[in-house]
């Protein structure tokens, strides 16, 4: 079993030898996510527990499915779906013989980027039961495994979209310890963006990083850059840009400074790339800004 693969599912028991059981289901795999699809049915054996630092969500095929977690007994039904927390001890009640369930494991890292995100918190902890498997998480999964099943330019963006989809939906529609939107959690996230822009504010000569301003936010560069434009409206380049262009403007104003000064200060790296950007964004190239405004 690879690495990645471990760190999903864990050390077993597995209800027969992993090389076999890849051979009986198929993975899909992408972007924090696992999907395994039953090709045909498989025998567990009574409260064989494992456990693995993945959250696992199983969705039974057949008509009756007994998990064990936690010393306690979940029966369910076709078309519901049970949660499995990260490094909670679970697996079949009873010896189930030709049975078929689809499990998606979401791994944790990925899990707490998202939870951040919308929340300002981590270490998600779902509320064990029995949930019924919604449309809309339905519609997730299956458009995962048929991009997945493809080849065409942008899957990885579209797989990644799709992962990210996926872990909102379990978030929204599984219960768990997450607080409501309203609560002081998002305004914990908003205090983290805010020391971003500070950073962003100090830094605009040129000193900027993304990966510096994603550490402040605690986020990774990917969701960082989404989280930013869910409280700014605007991505951490496009705010970087905005406020350079803001600069630019007040040392234009300034007689004793030449274009070129005022060029370097804000930190573009050469006055053409400046030139460019500021008719752009303003209308008129530099020299006609700075014309008019000491008129």
């Amino acid at each position: 079993m690879s690495e990645e693969l471990l760190k999903m599912f864990g050390e077993g028991p597995y209800p027969l030898p992993f090389e076999l059981f890849e051979k009986k289901v198929a993975l899909y795999m992408d972007s924090g996510i696992c999907i395994t699809i039953p090709k045909e049915g498989i025998d567990f054996l009574e409260r064989a527990q494992h456990v693995h630092d993945s959250y696992e969500f199983i969705i039974p095929c057949s008509a009756v499915t007994h998990i064990y977690a936690e010393k306690s007994h979940f029966p369910g039904e076709k078309g519901n779906i049970y949660p499995m927390n990260s490094g909670q001890a679970h697996g079949p009640y009873y010896r189930m013989l030709n049975n078929r369930l689809i499990a998606l494991n979401v791994d944790r890292g990925f899990m707490d980027e998202i939870a951040y995100m919308i929340y300002g918190k981590t270490n998600v902890c779902f509320k064990l039961g029995n949930y019924d498997f919604g449309k809309e998480l339905r519609t997730l999964v299956k458009s995962f495994i048929e991009e997945y099943s493809k080849t065409l330019p942008g899957r990885s963006l579209v797989l990644k979209s799709l992962t990210t989809q996926i872990a909102v939906e379990l978030l929204r529609q599984i219960d768990n310890n997450m607080p409501s939107p309203a609560s002081s959690g998002y305004r914990t996230r908003k205090g983290n963006i805010d020391k971003a822009i500070e950073y962003i504010r100090d830094s605009y000569d040129g000193e900027y990083t993304l990966e510096e301003a994603a550490r402040l936010a605690h986020l990774s560069p990917y969701y960082f850059i989404r989280a930013f434009k869910y409280c700014t409206g605007k991505t951490p380049y496009e705010y970087l840009m905005d406020l350079r262009i803001q600069k630019a403007k007040e040392l234009l104003s300034l007689r004793h400074l030449s274009i070129t000064d005022a060029c370097f200060m804000c930190g573009f790296n050469n006055p053409s790339n400046f030139a460019t950007f500021f008719k752009r964004k303003m209308g008129v190239t530099p020299s006609e800004y700075k014309k008019n405004v000491l008129k």
